[in-house]
């Protein structure tokens, strides 16, 4: 159902509220999909100084790898996003 290294857009409650993000699928053996981790970002100000730019945090360790439950109740939506 889930293709390894490649990208989904999920949709999940958490907290009560509907959340939605991307995502790499590192391995998927159901009902649990497992996420690649993800770099830490900061915000840089650009050379016109009036726009921002989301780079790599090289002094943050990544993020870790959602483990999602496909089964969950908490589980809305995942769609394969088209490269």
């Amino acid at each position: 159902m889930f293709e390894e290294g490649q990208n989904y857009e999920f949709r999940l409650l958490e907290a009560g509220d509907e959340i939605m993000f991307w995502g790499i699928v590192e391995s998927y053996e159901h009902p649990l999909i497992k996420l690649q981790e993800t770099a830490a970002m900061t915000t840089q100000v650009l050379q016109d100084g009036a726009s921002i730019a989301f780079v790599a945090d090289p002094n943050s360790p990544a993020h870790p790898g959602r483990i999602i439950n496909v089964t969950s109740p908490h589980f809305i939506s995942a769609v394969k996003k088209q490269r």
